[in-house]
């Protein structure tokens, strides 16, 4: 792709600091860069890839604009495939705005949200996967995160798309050539293609699947806390935080709202909501607090269902254990520190697994960080294959599993080769919305403009 203009950006975060990075990407970008760029050693060549110390300078009037250093790379080996530049001024608004609108004057036009990056992608220096892992880095917050944003980058998520892209191919190879040479006697396999066809949809199917995980690595899995009123869910939520977050009182109904923070057992983004105690409600603000309660247990990936242990088991407990039965669930019995009165061979009869604590002394929640993750993702284990971890991405790969399932029972039921290879071009076309080989504009855009100007 050629692109006919010259982009710029501050590609570091705004306000004070040490260095500040601007970098320009285009045709232009050399022609731009000598412009406002006078080297401290004079008559001295601007080698590509090394540093040059000198000064950015208003061309219009001689003014010195700060000291930087400034460098230069030739196409196709930059990161847009274009050529480029970059200067390393001093950190601080007013020095970069200034440098800024220097480029702009001398030729250069301010980027897009995530122009450089995309201009990589059209360039094909890298796919659309390896494009969107460059903001997931960006924006990892735990080891296990990176991890999984590297691989994208790194390429191995996309090998094995490609690999199931070529057993797509190779298929519809097989059931064209029948198509437009049926009278004739050519020599094809389309039993050995199919084959491969259904090793491929299991590939899928296990791709689809590692979404659970991946999507626990870089979104956070949802735990809701619930209970009836003053049992400690608001402790417990400061307690699994290790900070004060919620209000604690020994007034029941203190907490009328849904109170959220995140918490990382063991590289999972576990994003955890104290609720309202589950009762009749004494007013209306209650009454609303609890009805969003109600509608969000559905939605939980797990529940917490907090008992006060030194209370027996009442109407209210069982009327919360038919709220949340048949739910992912683990029974928290709170206030151990406490004389007893929870009768235990009730629980029992109910087969939940639970977790004894005391949240006023921290007494028991370590178990009960790992209990909650061996419910969530523990029991499938660390995969050694790349993840998805992007919702785009799964359900791309779900619409080319049903194309790929409609065109090998059309084949097993010997139904015309058109179907076939109709439904194969459509799971072609979707499988290629990952990688962006037929992903349309709206969604580059979509994508895209969630970056910031200068990456």
């Amino acid at each position: 792709m050629e692109i006919a203009d010259t982009i710029c950006a501050v590609s570091t975060p705004p306000g004070e600091g040490g260095i500040g990075i601007l970098r320009i990407s285009g045709p232009l970008a050399h022609n731009t860069l000598q412009k406002i760029f006078q080297p401290r050693r004079k008559g001295s060549t601007f080698a590509p890839r090394t540093l040059h110390l000198g000064h950015i300078v208003n061309p219009e009037n001689g003014d010195k604009i700060d000291e930087v250093f400034a460098v230069v790379f030739k196409a196709p080996y930059t990161y847009t495939r274009e050529d480029m530049a970059e200067v390393y001024s001093h950190g601080g608004f007013s020095t970069q705005q200034i440098i800024l609108s220097l480029m702009m004057k001398c030729g250069a036009r301010l980027a897009e949200p995530g122009e450089f990056t995309k201009r990589a992608f059209l360039n094909g220096r890298i796919d659309l996967v390896q494009a969107e892992s460059v903001l997931d880095i960006i924006q990892s917050e735990t080891d296990d995160e990176l991890k999984c944003a590297m691989e994208h980058l790194e390429g191995k998520l996309s090998t094995r798309i490609k690999h199931v892209q070529k057993d797509i191919k190779e298929a519809l190879v097989e059931v064209e050539a029948l198509i437009d040479f049926s009278e004739e006697d050519i020599d094809v396999d389309p039993e050995g293609a199919f084959s491969r066809l259904r090793k491929a949809n299991k590939e899928i199917e296990r791709l689809v699947e590692s979404y659970y995980l991946g999507k626990a690595i870089r979104h956070g899995m949802e735990v809701l806390i619930v209970g009836k009123a003053n049992v400690g869910k608001s402790s417990l939520l400061n307690s699994l935080l290790l900070r004060e977050r919620a209000i604690v009182t020994p007034l029941p109904g203190t907490t009328r709202d849904l109170i959220e923070d995140v918490i990382h057992i063991k590289g999972i983004k576990v994003r955890v909501i104290d609720t309202a105690g589950l009762r009749t409600p004494k007013d209306v603000v209650e009454q609303e607090g609890i009805e969003r309660v109600k509608r969000k247990i559905p939605e939980a990936d797990l529940i917490l269902w907090v008992l006060d242990g030194a209370r027996t088991y009442s109407e209210e407990d069982e009327h919360i254990y038919g709220e949340v039965t048949g739910r992912n669930t683990i029974l928290v019995i709170n206030k151990i520190d406490l004389p007893q009165k929870l009768e235990r061979f009730v629980l029992a009869a109910k087969d939940l697994e639970w977790q004894e604590i005391s949240a006023l002394n921290n007494t028991g929640i370590q178990g009960l960080k790992d209990m909650l993750y061996d419910r969530l993702v523990g029991r499938r284990g660390r995969q050694t294959k790349a993840l998805i971890t992007n919702l785009r991405h799964r359900d791309a790969l779900r619409k080319t599993q049903g194309a790929l399932e409609k065109a090998i029972g059309c084949y097993e039921r010997s139904e015309p080769l058109e179907f076939t290879a109709f439904e194969l071009r459509d799971a072609l076309s979707s499988i290629g919305e990952i990688t962006g080989e037929t992903c349309p504009e709206e969604i580059l855009h979509t994508i895209f403009e969630r970056f910031c100007v200068g990456k």
